[in-house]
């Protein structure tokens, strides 16, 4: 059995608005393994950037993490001082963010950036060891010319680049877990193949743990071993990914995997299947399961109590009074 890597223990992140508190993050649990990826999906403002953040002591004012605990190698990261978590940032957790040319400083060099982490974590090595250390981890990730695309500015480089560079500043220091937040977002479909298996491939050196947050399921399907579902700042559905795709329960679960376009062979593509409405706000929640509106199978119970996440076989749960009757159910 892997080693258990990060586990998040009712995890909730709150807000404090002029409006009344949200909590975006709302009793998340969830484990990562030393080398395997866990997947977390859902419709935009689901809460899954938010939960990256979170785990990484990321959240800013007016937010706060309130209850729950995040064990990173078997240590509680909501205990650890700024000094401390300044010292795992970067160095044994890293992220990818979603949009690099944001995320990418414009005013400094490629090299400047990658080497910044560098220099930051790894001490005692020279102006010329941690040089070549950025330069190496540029060919790493698979950029041509890396001695001249070290010098170089973001604005100089492609999206596909962009995002390859994104990785090596974030594998720069050999991190034991990574956190990818929609790391294919914006890039086209043959650079979105190539920024995968570079991650597969640098994940397999390193036998880093990883977090996936994406929209799309074609790419958990690739990547994941195990997978969350998140609905307006809960799960609603946690499983392996032969759960999720062959053994769906929730309701939200099928309607995303229906959404999905399938060709067939010697015919025309049916009508694409769409959820109807939207994810409702966090300050206005209904009573009850939060998918209810949008939910075919909706009945009384489900307006009246929010369903618990109950464990079905394994590590499959699914929080939903009425689950979905699926092939090869459990």
């Amino acid at each position: 059995m892997s080693e258990t890597l990060l586990e998040v223990t009712n995890l909730r992140t709150r807000y404090k608005t002029d409006d009344g508190n949200i909590f975006p993050v709302d009793d998340i649990s969830f484990r990562v393994k030393k080398g395997q990826t866990l997947g977390i999906v859902g419709e935009s403002g689901c809460g899954k950037s938010q939960t990256a953040l979170s785990i990484m002591r990321l959240i800013q004012k007016p937010g706060e993490i309130v209850s729950g605990d995040v064990q990173f190698k078997g240590e509680s990261l909501l205990k650890k001082t700024e000094d401390e978590m300044r010292d795992i940032l970067g160095n044994q957790m890293a992220m990818i963010f979603q949009e690099p040319m944001t995320s990418l400083n414009p005013v400094y060099t490629i090299g400047d950036q990658i080497e910044e982490s560098i220099r930051l974590h790894q001490k005692g090595l020279t102006n010329l060891q941690i040089k070549n250390k950025a330069i190496d981890m540029l060919k790493l990730v698979g950029i041509p010319a890396a001695d001249k695309r070290y010098h170089e500015y973001p604005h100089q480089l492609s999206g596909g680049m962009r995002q390859r560079v994104m990785i090596a500043m974030a594998m720069s220091c050999t991190p034991q877990l990574l956190i990818a937040d929609e790391p294919t977002t914006a890039l086209d479909v043959t650079i979105q193949a190539q920024i995968l298996d570079l991650m597969r491939k640098v994940q397999k050196e390193f036998q880093a743990g990883m977090i996936l947050i994406t929209h799309d399921l074609g790419v958990v399907a690739e990547m994941c071993q195990d997978v969350i579902v998140m609905y307006a700042g809960k799960i609603v559905e946690y499983g392996t990914v032969e759960d999720i795709f062959y053994r769906p329960k929730h309701p939200y679960t099928k309607g995303l995997l229906d959404s999905i376009p399938h060709f067939e062979t010697g015919s025309r593509m049916k009508q694409l299947n769409t959820i109807p409405g939207l994810v409702p706000s966090l300050y206005n929640l209904p009573v009850g399961c939060r998918f209810q509106e949008r939910c075919k199978f909706a009945q009384e119970d489900c307006r009246r109590a929010e369903p618990n996440l109950e464990n079905l076989r394994g590590i499959h749960k699914v929080a939903c009074y009425h689950p979905v009757q699926s092939e090869g159910g459990n």
